[in-house]
């Protein structure tokens, strides 16, 4: 075995690096910034299960079995009654009200945390007290782990009930890569629009805050509101924030510059879904569902499984919830079923740039992509006298 999928429609899930029983597989990172399969043909044994479990490779075979799974089909505006909770997760915490049932039952919870340069992996997590780790979005690639997978399912193997978070394409991987269903285990997936580079988002922290310690990050900030949200890093030396639809790194995602080839191509953006669960923002919300619409956050909820279903059942009173039709959902979340088209050309430029002496000039590239305007001011007060409101409530 040379190669286990081309390189296009590698998503980096890591099943196979997990699945190896020879430990033959790593995973390597390329000049964009993203993780790859490589394979010590020293240690390989040929077994070909690496491509067994290999999510893209396989996704046409299981179409049957998916839509087995997506017997439910419900779609929900919600938001957690918690609003302290609410205030620092990216959309309507519900995430954090169905990680915090699980772990109440005696479960443990997998998401996705910052190690200590800020890069995303996943941590398993078996308390309230752990659960801001793995709270909020984290725009970039999780950084594919050898151990995490076996370790979930020992955890499954004790009973214990499981609740895994993470993109679809990852959610595939564990599937494949534990190889059967276990009544213990709920996943949820969000709403994507790809992956971001590591290594760009690495880039840009060195060059914008060079010589400064990152103390933390914030990928949606919602002072000034959830519908205008800011990344905001704290450093020793600054509390920095910035309207996300300017900020240059985000604009380098919006673009698509940093993106995944392999997301151009992704096989799983569908209404059916692997996992059981799917969370998203609520865009459209104030037109939607305005009487639970604070700007502090509301997500859309898609409920696929039966499994699913019964897990939001049992939060249901931690929630404000109204049901919508899917087709309402999707109209404010195309990402769920449509592919981004990427100009490649302008990809390569920012690319070139990035990897110059002055990678700064990759960033500026981007920010300059488009016109974005800022709130106006009768937004800004408007979403001020929302804040005070929700404070003294």
């Amino acid at each position: 075995m040379d190669v286990i999928i081309e390189k296009e429609r590698c998503s980096g899930c890591g099943a196979c690096m997990a699945s190896c029983p020879k430990e033959a597989i790593s995973m390597q990172r390329d000049s964009e910034g993203f993780d790859f399969p490589h394979i010590d043909e020293t240690l390989c044994i040929d077994c070909g299960l690496c491509q067994k479990v290999c999510p893209p490779l396989h996704y046409a075979e299981k179409i049957n079995k998916r839509l087995d799974k997506n017997s439910v089909q419900r779609g929900f505006a919600a938001r957690n009654k918690n609003f302290e909770q609410r205030l620092v997760s990216s959309s309507g915490s519900i995430f954090a009200v169905l990680a915090q049932y699980v772990l109440s039952m005696g479960g443990a919870v997998v998401g996705v945390a910052y190690d200590d340069k800020f890069n995303a992996e996943y941590k398993i997590i078996e308390s309230d007290a752990e659960l801001p780790l793995v709270q909020g979005s984290k725009y970039l690639q999780c950084k594919p782990s050898r151990e995490i997978f076996k370790q979930i399912r020992e955890i499954l193997k004790t009973g214990r009930n499981v609740l895994f978070s993470g993109l679809a394409c990852q959610v595939e991987g564990l599937h494949s890569f534990l190889r059967k269903d276990y009544d213990n285990l709920v996943c949820i997936d969000l709403i994507c629009m790809g992956i971001p580079s590591a290594e760009v988002w690495q880039i840009y922290l060195n060059s914008f805050f060079k010589g400064e310690k990152i103390l933390n990050v914030n990928f949606k900030e919602k002072s000034v509101g959830w519908n205008h949200f800011n990344l905001a890093i704290t450093t020793d030396k600054q509390e920095f924030k910035q309207w996300g639809m300017i900020n240059p790194y985000f604009k380098s995602m919006f673009y698509t510059y940093n993106m995944r080839r392999s997301c151009f191509v992704c096989p799983f953006k569908r209404i059916e879904r692997e996992a059981d669960i799917t969370l998203a923002d609520c865009w459209g919300a104030s037109r939607l569902v305005p009487q639970i619409d604070d700007n502090k956050g509301l997500s859309s909820v898609i409920v696929h499984s039966e499994k699913g279903l019964s897990l939001w059942s049992k939060v249901a009173s931690l929630v404000d919830s109204i049901e919508l039709p899917l087709e309402d959902i999707i109209k404010g979340n195309t990402n769920m079923i449509e592919n981004r088209t990427c100009d490649y050309k302008k990809r390569s430029i920012f690319y070139k740039l990035l990897l110059s002496k002055q990678p700064q000039k990759a960033f500026i590239f981007a920010e300059r992509q488009g016109v974005t305007k800022k709130p106006n001011i009768l937004r800004r007060i408007i979403n001020k006298l929302k804040i005070y409101s929700n404070i003294f409530r």
